[in-house]
Order: C-alpha cells, then structure tokens, then sequence
C-alpha cells in the first residue's frame, strides 16, 4: 500500500535544540544501553552514555532508547502515561500490550484526559480489538483514520502528555519490546511536545465521529489448542500452538509456517504474504520451537491456516 504525503509541520528550532538533536545522533551511533543527549558548549566534549532507566525524562532533555537493550520500552511509556498531569494523547498502529492500556485506564480514573487514536484494520484484529475494548469501555474516545481517497493506514506510533512525548518505530507490542529491533525517543523540549501535540489533535478533530467502537467488537477467541484441533474451528479465531518444523519461503516470496515434516499431510499452516513479511524479520528462528499462532483460522485447499501480518500474532 503506497502511504501518502501529508503536509510537513515545521517550527522553528532554535540553536540550542539543533545541538541537542545533533548529540542524540551521534549519541546513538555510539551504542549503549541508555542514550542521552544533551547541550554541549564545548566542541569535541564527550556525550554521557548513562546506564538506561525507566523514568519520566527530566526538563529540556532527549533520551533514545534501543528496545533490545533492556527489552523494557514498555515500561518507558507506562512511565510517561504514569506521569501525566492533565492529558494524554496517542496514536498507535498496532496495540496489544494491556500493561499500557491499564496505565491509559489508571490516568483516566485519577482525572487526567486521554485520548486515542487507532488504525481501523489493526483495531479490528483479533489481539488490538481487547484493548480498544477496554479503552473504551473505560470511557477513554478512540477513533479511527477516514481518509478522502478511501486507502491510507494510520501508521503513527507516538504519546503525548502534559509534559513529555515519545515517539518512534516502537508498536505497542510485545515482539516489538523483546524481539524487533526498535527506536524509541522521549524528549521534554516543549517547542517539539508541542509540533506533536499539535498534530493529533489535528487527527482528533479530522476523524471525529469515526468511532473504533466498531472494530473492538471482535470474534471471542476459542483458546489455545493444538494445531491438529485447528481444521474444527474453521471461521473462528484461536491460539494455534505446535512445534515449527520449517519456515519455507516460497518463490513469491510468502512464507508458510509448517507443523509436519510433510507439509502435503499437515492439516495446518501459518502464511505470511510477501508484502507482510518484512515486519517479522526472519521467521526461521522459531524452528525446533513450540509457538502460537494467532488469528481467524480459515481454511484454503482442504487445509486450515491462519494469515499471518502483524509479528504480535505469533508467540512462544
């Protein structure tokens, strides 16, 4: 799906902020567990690398944070939501973690005003649909992207408080906090709190009314069975769990996710399309290991398979 431009936001950004955006840079270029940038007079004075900590970040500062590190940006952003004073806005793709939404509930509860903003077809699958649920259901608005053209993802990932903002390639999920390979930054400086801040509540005023109470209604799950159950739950969606034997790529370039050595006889598969399968990295490091496979189990050539796109369907 080709994703369109939209027009830039731009402030003006003083000297002080340039320097602090050069430091992260090069900051993250050093490696590390934690990275911290900060405003360096002095030019060659070495950046401070602190070990990484979950905290809201201090005044006027920039933290970069390599989800790998710690396997813990979770817990960055809960830190944030938990530190909320007046609002909460954000706009996430894909959100499966309940630790952030019963976070996003707590703030809600003490007084402060949150505010969602969800992808239509990922708050409709089988893992988001619980969580919008549970917003919702908590009184918290949620909407959903309608765009003119009628095609287009809302694919921003991104918080923003009272005080803070976080923003990034980091999903809220849980391969995006212990297996992908993320960036998350959290920063402070109030002129770029504000550009984000700015920005969704542009999205907030262009989808009103587009309610994600709708998608959160989705099919109960039957549990987790084996994946010689699954061809007796054709329609319904399940947690499909047995030993990856293969992760076979075909020529198209889809990858089928076997449970036999005879894929001609298994009686389940998983299938990532070519156009999904560069969010999951290599699949074949699940071989020789037990996993679950989650989503609407259909059935396609005799054989019942679930279709695989977003890396939260799978687990050990």
């Amino acid at each position: 799906m080709m994703e369109k431009r939209g027009k830039g936001y731009t402030k003006p950004m003083s000297q002080k902020m340039i320097r602090a955006l050069v430091a992260a840079v090069l900051a993250l270029a050093a490696g590390g567990v934690g990275y911290a940038a900060g405003d360096s007079e002095a030019a060659g004075t070495s950046i401070d690398i602190p070990a990484q900590t979950v905290s809201a970040p201090p005044t006027d500062s920039i933290r970069v944070v390599y989800s790998l590190d710690q396997k813990q940006t979770d817990k960055e952003v809960i830190a944030l939501i938990e530190a909320a004073r007046s609002h909460i806005y954000f706009a996430m793709y894909t959100f499966t973690i309940h630790s952030i939404a019963d976070a996003l509930v707590a703030a809600k509860k003490r007084g402060v005003d949150v505010r969602g903003i969800v992808d239509s077809g990922q708050a409709a699958g089988s893992y988001s649909a619980p969580i919008i649920a549970k917003l919702i259901g908590a009184g918290i608005p949620m909407v959903t992207e309608k765009h003119a053209s009628g095609n287009g993802i809302m694919h921003i990932k991104a918080i923003v408080t009272d005080s803070a903002y976080a923003h990034g390639s980091y999903n809220w999920t849980n391969s995006a906090t212990t297996i992908n390979d993320e960036i998350l930054e959290i920063g402070t400086d109030e002129t770029l709190r504000r550009t984000y801040e700015d920005i969704l509540k542009k999205l907030f005023d262009a989808y009103r009314g587009n309610s994600a109470a709708a998608g959160a209604a989705a099919p109960v799950s039957v549990g987790t069975i084996d994946y010689t159950e699954a061809p007796r739950h054709i329609g319904q969606v399940a947690s499909v769990r047995g030993m990856l034997i293969d992760a076979y790529t075909s020529k198209s370039g889809t990858v089928f996710l076997d449970f036999c050595k005879d894929y001609k006889t298994c009686p389940f598969a998983g299938v990532i399309f070519a156009d999904d399968v560069k969010r999951f990295g290599d699949p074949s490091h699940y071989e020789g290991t037990v996993i679950t496979l989650s989503g609407e189990i259909s059935l396609y050539k005799n054989k019942a398979e679930i279709i695989l796109s977003t890396p939260s369907q799978i687990s050990k």
